[in-house]
C-alpha cells in the first residue's frame, strides 16, 4: 500500500465557518485517510476538484460522514483525485485542523 504524507486540512473560520481550505495531495489517489478533529457537530462531505484552484463539487453520498463531534480516524473513497477540500453541514465555532492522507495499493 502506498499513501502520501499526513497534511492538514484546515477550516479557517476567518475564510469561510464550514469549508477548509485546498489540499493538494501531489498526486491522485484511490482513498482519502483522514482524523477527524474535535468539532461543532456536523456531517462532513469531501470535495474534488480535477485542477489546482478549480471549481470543487462534492464527490458523493459515499463520502457524507455523520461525524457528530468528531476525535476520530476514517477512510473515505476518494476515487483517482488529488486537490480536495473537506466541508461541514454547520459553521465552526473554531478553527478546525483535520489531518489527511492519500492511498492506493
Amino acid at each position: 500500500m502506498i499513501h502520501s504524507d499526513w497534511q492538514e486540512c484546515l477550516i479557517d473560520i476567518s475564510d469561510d465557518d464550514d469549508l477548509s481550505l485546498e489540499v493538494d495531495l501531489g498526486k491522485p489517489y484511490e482513498e482519502l485517510e483522514v482524523y477527524i478533529p474535535a468539532l461543532t457537530s456536523a456531517n462532513l462531505t469531501l470535495y474534488v476538484s480535477r485542477t489546482h484552484g478549480g471549481t470543487y463539487s462534492a464527490v458523493g453520498s459515499s463520502v457524507t460522514v455523520a461525524a457528530d463531534t468528531g476525535s476520530f480516524f476514517d477512510t473515505w473513497i476518494l476515487g483517482g483525485n488529488q486537490h480536495i477540500k473537506i466541508g461541514a453541514s454547520a459553521g465552526q465555532a473554531a478553527d478546525r485542523t483535520f489531518y489527511v492522507r492519500g492511498v492506493r495499493s
